[in-house]
């Protein structure tokens, strides 16, 4: 009833919304029937760092996410950037899977000879010629808005390496435009009112830069700059990207601009960054509900930030002097004195980075900058320096000996105020050049990047396979040093791109139900990289298992095992090894017992996803599991085969029985384990009576194998009506099924007995059975239906005077919220030593019908595990 009415609410909802009209109008095809085809949204918070983040949900500036977290929706790690740490690099780790496919946002490509900047098309046009051939494009079918690449999508709007913003609307009908913008009108009203309140922020922050700089030009520039970013980018994305979960298409990756820039200009932690991020906050939640009720696809979100940022020093405005002048100066005494020292960086260098970018992503041609260029002859006899941020490259025309390249390290580290110079010897070995002295990247790194930093292993992998980079400089200057203030190169007061601690931690807010297995730093951090995210991505649009999708090096801490990692998918081959090893005699045994009516693995968003319902048990480490409602062949349920299904992705032992058949439909009760299981019995309570409109109901009975002996695991869903629980407890406690076992023997009764804990018909079950929820001493009997808001305790674990009840919880979280319309109820027990043979019951496998069931054999990815008997 509850999924009906939630059914009838979206379809409403989808009748009159906007984005679908919008669809239409604009030629894009909306008529695409419901899916249960995973789909997927990826949302990049640009450069805001773990560290900000935090600040940022504490100060309430991004309250929707931080109810998604506590909700239980994003499991919340940090995103380890790489190095360098700047969007393109990132980017092409999450879009294509390549690492290290640019040495910094500006360098010189030593084949073509040619400056590259990454904010200019036909430039990213060849880099992705040239780097990503090969890759295995995540967004393949897809979309992608306001980003560096297109990331081999179809559509690619406001992405630097493709179309403009003007083709969007090309071709619409006139009158549809005007309805158009009357729909949108309270948007349009929004984004005014935005607009106006940001240039009142940016007026007083300009008053401000004012009094600290002399550049008001640039000021005076940057105001319009930071309202068409801040709010009219913003809001543009976010009505693309519902127009494209309205089509259906299966995986849509945007970046939300706005923060990223502004702390360029005014430092990460300015209230005029963190301003800004309440906006973003809602265009995240605007896409996310559009998301999760969208019947077109079942889509899962992933926010990030691809890295965060320094608050640096302007290396010009310390030292009285550009790079170039203090290269110059290290040069003089070498064998290059005489060559000419070029810097690259006039975009950057006395103008508008913020202004420059936007006109670029727009295809704004007036008022635009052209990149510096070189010359063929220049090239071959000057000295050239790229440095756009907290890392530089300087190219030498000539080649030059190893002593000259520690000369100029040297000079330009002790005398001109670098902070760090590394640069590779003709025996292929990296050193850096720092205050402290002169190190081996490989075997001293913590002198080069400091010994708090968290990802110190990686950075230094990564920095070792930068200098690799076929376009990297003959020298690199970073403008990290873990004892001073960070340097820039460029003349701002936030900066990414270095090795230091808060450009190359991100935050990254993952969907729980992935249960993805970060990677761990040397202190234990979990993280994840931008090779994860396409890892993770992939697989999951293709309906492969997500947790265990990262790659690891042999230097990675290793990983705990699936019985101890929070959330672990377990690993089939794992829980049969492991189930195995605990069946040889002990004196007790710890067990996690649950029971969940999953509703068909129908959800109350209306999607039917077995693969959800997994998730929530694997999260839970069930070791056996009494399922309720659970469809085979279903049209309702697409047809799927769920208890083997869901079986095959835990890799457990498994025995359904179909209450009701109806040609090769079946439904019923399963059983899950992850011990050996041996079936007993299997019979109705009480028939169908279709005078009465009353279902069938029944039972499943199973001995489950463990190191104390066998339990008796008994599965139920009793009736709606009193009258008929109550002859369905009595037939129960009859000598065919409870009144059987032996009284020395433990007994597991589980199910939905659809009747409070006050009803005559728990009354009569108490009177043999105790109570999980009541038993726990650290624990308050809690409701489990319906799962939106628990109202009614009808879940039940039952267990004979043999269990010890040691902790009991019912699993409230976003997902279990939404998998069913019950909650799971999970209790810890103890099960201690009794000696009883395998003993059957005197009905054993005698039905009162024939009906077909499953063969309870232990599944792995379809196949039988070793050894797997009934």
């Amino acid at each position: 009833m509850l999924t009906k009415i939630g059914n009838f609410k979206r379809r409403l909802i989808r009748r009159f919304s906007r984005s679908e009209l919008i669809s239409r109008w604009t030629g894009f095809e909306t008529n695409v029937p419901p899916s249960h085809e995973p789909g997927l949204i990826v949302l990049q918070v640009d450069g805001l760092s773990r560290k900000q983040f935090e600040a940022a949900v504490g100060n309430g500036r991004l309250p929707f996410l931080k109810k998604m977290i506590d909700r239980g929706y994003f499991d919340r790690m940090s995103f380890y950037s790489g190095v360098p740490s700047c969007t393109p690099a990132v980017q092409g780790e999450v879009m294509y899977g390549v690492k290290g496919a640019v040495p910094a946002f500006q360098f010189l490509h030593r084949e073509s000879g040619k400056v590259v900047c990454m904010y200019e098309h036909d430039a990213i046009a060849e880099i992705v010629k040239e780097r990503f051939a090969t890759a295995d494009p995540l967004l393949k079918s897809g979309a992608s808005f306001s980003n560096i690449y297109s990331g081999g999508s179809e559509e690619a709007r406001c992405c630097i390496e493709t179309a403009d913003l003007a083709s969007t609307f090309k071709g619409i009908n006139p009158i549809h435009f005007l309805l158009m913008l009357l729909m949108y009108s309270f948007t349009l009203l929004r984004i005014g009112i935005l607009a106006v309140i940001e240039v009142l922020v940016a007026v007083v922050d300009l008053v401000r830069g004012l009094w600290t700089r002399s550049d008001w030009r640039s000021e005076f520039k940057f105001v319009p700059a930071r309202v068409l970013i801040s709010i009219v980018l913003r809001e543009w994305v976010r009505v693309v990207m519902k127009l494209s979960i309205a089509r259906g298409v299966p995986v849509v990756y945007a970046n939300l601009l706005g923060y990223d820039e502004q702390a360029h200009r005014r430092g990460p932690k300015s209230a005029f960054a963190h301003w800004g991020l309440k906006g973003i906050d809602r265009v995240i939640k605007d896409i996310f509900l559009t998301a999760r009720r969208s019947d077109r696809r079942d889509y899962e979100v992933v926010v990030f930030s691809d890295h965060g940022q320094e608050d640096v020093v302007a290396y010009e405005f310390a030292f009285q002097q550009t790079v170039q002048q203090a290269i110059t100066k290290a040069l003089e005494s070498g064998p290059l004195a005489e060559r000419l020292v070029h810097n690259i960086d006039t975009v950057l260098h006395h103008g508008s980075y913020m202004d420059q970018n936007m006109r670029r992503l727009l295809k704004i041609k007036k008022g635009r900058r052209p990149t510096a260029t070189l010359t063929a002859k220049e090239l071959a006899e000057n000295v050239v320096v790229t440095a756009m941020g907290p890392i530089g490259h300087v190219y030498f025309p000539v080649p030059v000996t190893d002593d000259d390249k520690a000369a100029a390290a040297n000079v330009l580290v002790n005398e001109q105020h670098v902070p760090l110079v590394v640069y590779k010897l003709q025996t292929g070995e990296i050193f850096g050049r720092n205050a402290r002295g002169l190190w081996s990247v490989a075997e001293d790194f913590e002198a080069v990047a400091g010994s708090q930093h968290r990802f110190a292993r990686e950075v230094q992998e990564d920095l070792l396979s930068l200098c690799d980079h076929p376009d990297i400089g003959d020298l690199i200057l970073l403008g990290w040093d873990p004892d001073k203030p960070p340097i820039s190169f460029a003349p701002e007061s936030g900066a990414h791109g270095s090795i230091g601690t808060a450009e190359t931690r991100g935050f990254a807010l993952l969907p729980a139900i992935w249960s993805l297995k970060p990677r761990r730093t040397l202190g234990g951090e979990a993280y994840v990289r931008g090779i994860d995210l396409h890892a993770a991505g992939l697989a999951f649009l293709r309906r492969q298992p997500v947790s265990d999708v990262i790659v690891r090096s042999e230097s990675d801490t290793p990983e705990h095992t699936p019985e101890h990692t929070p959330g672990a998918l377990p690993n089939a081959q794992h829980r049969v090894a492991s189930a195995k090893s605990q069946t040889s005699p002990k004196d007790s045994q710890r067990l996690r017992i649950m029971t969940y009516n999953t509703h068909h693995c129908i959800g109350m968003d209306g999607k039917c996803r077995p693969q959800r319902i997994a998730q929530v048990i694997a999260a839970a480490k069930a070791d056996v599991v009494c399922l309720q409602e659970m469809d085979e062949n279903r049209l309702r349920s697409n047809h799927h085969d769920q208890t083997s299904e869901i079986a095959a992705e835990l890799g457990m032992y498994h025995r359904f029985f179909p209450v009701w058949s109806n040609d090769s439909e079946r439904y019923g009760l399963a059983i899950l384990s992850r011990f050996p299981i041996t079936s007993v019995r299997e019979d109705t309570l009480t028939d169908a009576d279709h005078r009465t409109r009353r279902e069938a109901r029944g039972a499943i009975w199973v001995t489950v194998e463990t190191g104390v002996g066998p339990i008796h695991v008994i599965n139920t869903h009793l009736g709606l009506r009193t009258k008929e629980r109550v002859q369905q407890v009595e037939e129960l406690l009859s000598d065919r099924w409870l009144a059987d076992i032996e009284q020395h023997e433990p007994v597991l009764l589980c199910g939905d007995l659809n009747a409070g804990p006050k009803s005559a018909v728990l009354q009569r079950l108490l009177k043999r059975f105790h109570c999980a929820q009541v038993l726990a001493d650290d624990h308050r009997p809690q409701a489990t239906f319906a799962s939106i808001l628990p109202l009614r305790r009808i879940d039940y674990i039952l267990l004979s005077r043999h269990i010890v009840v040691e902790h009991v919880t019912v699993l409230k979280n976003h997902t279990t919220s939404v998998a069913s319309d019950h909650l799971p109820l999970v209790a810890e027990v103890t099960v201690h030593h009794h000696t009883s043979s395998a003993r059957h019951s005197k009905t054993d496998f005698e039905s009162h019908r024939s009906l077909p069931h499953s063969t309870g054999q232990v599944v792995s990815n379809g196949g039988l595990a070793p050894g797997a008997q009934l």
